[in-house]
């Protein structure tokens, strides 16, 4: 029996084929911990460790991965290149209050004011509900689990390849964008061409954000702001990471 796939490249359903005999490596998204994961959080989650299952049962090799997302560039859910609230900042608030009023268990973060304890805090949140499931990634924590606050650096590399070999840019705003007209094939494992993309259509990214972009679709690497909780050195300034560089480096 094998496990089928609808692929959105050639736009038919396939049977999954390993690029290598045996073997599988899979990548799946995993949490970010500015607050408790709710049910349908835990659908992907719980999806993705039935895929594992299932592949493993085929006779499969498989080494799966998930992300921590824990770094604080976590906005507003509307804005997607890093503008609106800090969610780490508002909720180590959540968290300060919570302590004062005894909804939170004493000793289980000791400075709610830390955005990395803040992070921590629901990370061992999210991964002792994980185990409660059953989710065999819970188990291989912290070794397939990594936190995106401990690869800045990695990321930061990947960033720099990125510009040196043309595929990103340094916008006008000093942020750094990935240029997605430098990728001929961009565009067509979602089934959109560049011509598609219309400028703001999503309405998840601020007119100033957007005003600095080469494409309207070109989408952020690194954004410099002094004022964010988290925040990191760097050559393009002080600040913080985007989302998809995050993933491809811990991938």
């Amino acid at each position: 029996m094998a496990i089928r796939f609808y692929n959105s490249l050639t736009n038919q359903t396939e049977d999954f084929q390993p690029l290598e005999a045996g073997v599988v490596r899979m990548y799946s998204c995993g949490p970010t911990v500015y607050d408790f994961a709710h049910i349908g959080n835990f659908r992907s989650f719980l999806f993705a460790d039935l895929i594992r299952r299932f592949l493993e049962v085929m006779g499969n090799d498989v080494t799966h991965i998930m992300n921590i997302t824990d770094v604080g560039h976590m906005t507003d859910d509307h804005l997607a290149d890093g503008g609106g609230e800090d969610k780490m900042e508002a909720a180590a608030k959540r968290l300060k209050e919570d302590k004062k009023s005894g909804k939170v268990p004493d000793g289980a973060i000791e400075n709610p004011d830390d955005p990395y304890q803040v992070a921590q805090f629901f990370t061992d949140a999210f991964l002792e509900d994980s185990r409660k499931l059953g989710l065999k990634i819970a188990f291989e924590y912290p070794q397939n689990i990594p936190h995106a606050t401990n690869h800045i650096q990695d990321m930061q590399e990947m960033i720099d390849e990125l510009i040196k070999s043309g595929h990103a840019y340094v916008g006008p705003d000093g942020a750094v964008y990935y240029s997605v007209e430098s990728f001929p094939k961009y565009g067509s494992l979602s089934g959109n061409t560049l011509d598609q993309l219309r400028e703001g259509s999503g309405g998840r990214v601020q007119q100033n954000d957007q005003a600095s972009k080469k494409h309207p679709a070109d989408f952020l690497l690194w954004k410099p702001d002094q004022s964010h909780i988290m925040k990191w050195d760097s050559p393009w300034g002080m600040g913080y990471p985007g989302w998809h560089i995050e993933c491809s480096v811990m991938a």
